[in-house]
């Protein structure tokens, strides 16, 4: 077993390469999601107003599978990076909407968006830390 200081005084900018695979993780994932999603609806009766739900438990998921794999990667810190991992997830998410829509969300969305994606990003590093 390696010895982990308590406290890092510098910071160690080669995570920052595994924050970014695991943010494309989760969003390789959620393309995936909501391409058998579309399938599904386009060729059955599932009605769209399940969108906006398909939409949020894609997020969640998505989240906890890049954070997942960031924190297993770098081995500590796990709710630190798995926070980093979901908020750039839902960061990149609101830039793409922004270029694709061109709308962003109110700034009150704008700031809970962040803040959930972080929560969930850091909760599930945490778990991933402790798998």
């Amino acid at each position: 077993m390696k010895y982990v200081p308590a406290v890092k005084i510098q910071p160690d900018l080669k995570i920052l390469p595994l924050i970014g695979s695991g943010v494309l993780w989760g969003l390789f994932l959620s393309l995936l999601i909501f391409a058998l999603a579309s399938v599904i609806i386009s060729y059955t009766a599932v009605p769209e107003r399940i969108l906006p739900y398909l939409s949020f438990f894609t997020s969640v998921i998505s989240i906890f599978v890049g954070s997942l794999y960031v924190s297993r990667r770098i081995g500590f810190q796990g709710w630190l990076n798995g926070g980093l991992t979901g908020f750039f997830y839902v960061l990149v998410l609101l830039l793409l909407g922004l270029f694709i829509a061109g709308d962003l969300p109110v700034l009150s969305g704008f700031i809970i968006k962040i803040f959930l994606g972080f929560v969930f990003g850091a909760v599930s590093g945490i778990i991933g830390m402790n798998l």
